[in-house]
C-alpha cells in the first residue's frame, strides 16, 4: 500500500515542481507594475523612464543570446547584426515618414543624409517603408530569414564551437563596413537621428506587454520537450545526434527564434530612443550581451533580466564619475571573475545555494536514503516475516 501510495505521488511532485512559485508570481507582478506605472509618478519625459525602456529591450536581446549560448551551446559574437537590422528598418521608415511633415533644415523632404551625399529624392527600393507596418514585418523577418540562411550554410556543415563564434563576428563587422561605405542610405557614421521617437507610457506598455510574451515563450520553449533536446545538444552534440535527433536542424530552428527576438528588441529599441547607429551592429554590443547574460546566469530565464539592469544600471551611475574611463577594462575583468568563481552567474549560483540548502548535508542526505531503503524493503516484506534479530518458530 505504501508503495503504491508513494509511485502515485511520484508524477504529481514533478508536476508541481515545474509551476512557477506563487511568490515569483506575486514578485513578477509587482515588478511589471512598477514599471509599468513608472510614467506616473517619475514623468512621461523623465531620464529613467527612457531608461527603463531601454533596459527592457537590452534585456530581451541578452534573452535571446541566453537561448542560443545558455541552452543550446552557441556562442555568437555577432548576434547584434540582428539586432542592428531590426533597428535600422524602423528608424529608416521613421526618418522618412518624418521628413514628408517636417522639412530638414536644409528646407528638404528627404532626410538629410540623403541630401548630404548628393541624393535628389529616396530610392525607388526604400518607398515601401513609408508604410509602418511593411518596415515593422521587413525589421522581422529579414533578419530572420538571414539567420536561417547563416544556419543552414553554417550548423548544416558542422561548423560550432570558437568557428561559429570567429564567423559571427565577422559578419558583424561586414554590416558595420556596409553601413559605413553606403552612407546615403543608411547615416554612415552619424547614424540616423532626428526622426522623433515614441517615448511614452502608451509605448512602454508595449514594450512591457512584448517583454512578458518573449519571457513566457522562451520559459515554455526551454521547458518543452524541444528544449530538453536542446540541452542535450548543447551538454553532448555527438551523443545526442547519435540518439536519433538532428542536431543541426534544432540548431537552425533556436537561431532563428533568437535572430527573432534580437530584432525585435532592436526594432522597438529604435522607436524608443529615436536614434540608430553602426555600433547597435557591431560585436561591442553582442559581447556586451554575452556578459549580462554571464553575469545574471546563462541556462536561466530570469539571468538576462538581471544581469542587463545589474550592468546598465552601474554603467549608468558610474557613466559620470572618474570610472567611467574604466568602464571596459571593469566589464572583462567582471567576465573573467564570473568564469572563474561563478560560472552559473548570480541566479544560477543563488538557486544552486538554496537547493544545498534545501537537500541538508551529506550525512543527512545518506540517512534519509537509508530510511527510505529501509522503509521500502519493509514495506515488501510478506506477511509473517520474522524481523531482524528474531527468530521464527
Amino acid at each position: 500500500m505504501a508503495v503504491t501510495s508513494s509511485a502515485r505521488s511520484g508524477p504529481r511532485q514533478v508536476r508541481r515542481s515545474r509551476l512557477v512559485p506563487l511568490w515569483a508570481m506575486v514578485l513578477g507582478a509587482l515588478v511589471l507594475a512598477l514599471i509599468g506605472t513608472s510614467p506616473e509618478y517619475a514623468g512621461t519625459d523623465s531620464y529613467i523612464v527612457g531608461l527603463i525602456g531601454k533596459f527592457l529591450c537590452f534585456a530581451i536581446f541578452a534573452l535571446a543570446i541566453d537561448l542560443i549560448w545558455g541552452f543550446t551551446g552557441i556562442l555568437s559574437l555577432g548576434q547584434a547584426v540582428y539586432f542592428g537590422i531590426g533597428a535600422y528598418f524602423v528608424a529608416l521608415s521613421m526618418k522618412l515618414n518624418y521628413t514628408l511633415v517636417n522639412a530638414t533644415r536644409y528646407g528638404s523632404n528627404i532626410p538629410d543624409f540623403m541630401e548630404w551625399n548628393g541624393l535628389t529624392e529616396v530610392p525607388a527600393f526604400m518607398t515601401p517603408l513609408l508604410s509602418t507596418p511593411v518596415a515593422v514585418a521587413c525589421a522581422l523577418l529579414i533578419p530572420t530569414l538571414l539567420a536561417f540562411i547563416f544556419g543552414v550554410i553554417t550548423f548544416k556543415r558542422h561548423i560550432y564551437g570558437v568557428y561559429c563564434a570567429v564567423i559571427t563576428l565577422a559578419e558583424s563587422l561586414i554590416l558595420q563596413d556596409f553601413i559605413i561605405e553606403y552612407q546615403a542610405y543608411t547615416g554612415g557614421f552619424n547614424g540616423i537621428t532626428d526622426y522623433g521617437n515614441l517615448r511614452g507610457a502608451p509605448f512602454l506598455w508595449v514594450i512591457v506587454a512584448v517583454t512578458v510574451v518573449c519571457f513566457v515563450g522562451a520559459r515554455m520553449l526551454t521547458h518543452s520537450r524541444i528544449g530538453t533536446v536542446l540541452k542535450s545538444i548543447r551538454d553532448n552534440d555527438v551523443r545526442a545526434e547519435f540518439m536519433g535527433y538532428n542536431v543541426a536542424n534544432y540548431r537552425i530552428f533556436v537561431f532563428c527564434i533568437s535572430a527573432f527576438m534580437s530584432a525585435l528588441a532592436g526594432a522597438m529599441y529604435a522607436a524608443w530612443v529615436g536614434i540608430v547607429s553602426f555600433l547597435d551592429t557591431g560585436p561591442m554590443l553582442s559581447v556586451e550581451a554575452v556578459i549580462w547574460t554571464a553575469v545574471g546566469g546563462r541556462a536561466t530565464i530570469i539571468g538576462p533580466f538581471i544581469g542587463a539592469f545589474l550592468i546598465r544600471g552601474l554603467e549608468f551611475m558610474l557613466s559620470g564619475s572618474w570610472f567611467a574611463e574604466y568602464w571596459q577594462i571593469f566589464m572583462g575583468a567582471l567576465f573573467i571573475a564570473v568564469v572563474l568563481w561563478i560560472p552559473d552567474g548570480i541566479v544560477g549560483t543563488i538557486g544552486a545555494w538554496v537547493r544545498k540548502r534545501q537537500a541538508g548535508t551529506r550525512a543527512q542526505i545518506r540517512e534519509d536514503a537509508d530510511r527510505l531503503a529501509h522503509d521500502r524493503q519493509r514495506d515488501w516484506e510478506p506477511a509473517g516475516a520474522a524481523k531482524p534479530g528474531e527468530e521464527r518458530v
